[in-house]
């Protein structure tokens, strides 16, 4: 357990040991949630970017144009029966 002494303002900064135990680095968000009993939770926000951090991990031999996508939809839209926003 670690003790802080609060500014005047409210604020305080975590060390490097608890941000190295959150797995964020400066600049990163951190959500903190509060607890029955006067107690907060920090967590690590999850990023909405961890999607794009996937570009390219799926290898394929698979090309197609924006017109042949968009094809291939239509069609896998139309043998599922469903019908997508046109």
């Amino acid at each position: 357990m670690t003790s802080m002494t609060l500014p005047a303002k409210g604020r305080f900064t975590i060390g490097k040991q608890f941000m190295d135990h959150l797995g964020v680095k400066a600049g990163e968000k951190v959500l903190v949630t509060k607890l029955p009993n006067h107690t907060l939770k920090i967590e690590p926000e999850q990023s909405k970017e961890d999607f794009f951090d996937l570009f390219g991990s799926m290898k394929t031999d698979i090309r197609l144009t924006d017109e042949e996508l968009e094809k291939a939809i239509r069609q896998a839209r139309i043998e599922r029966g469903t019908r997508g926003l046109e």
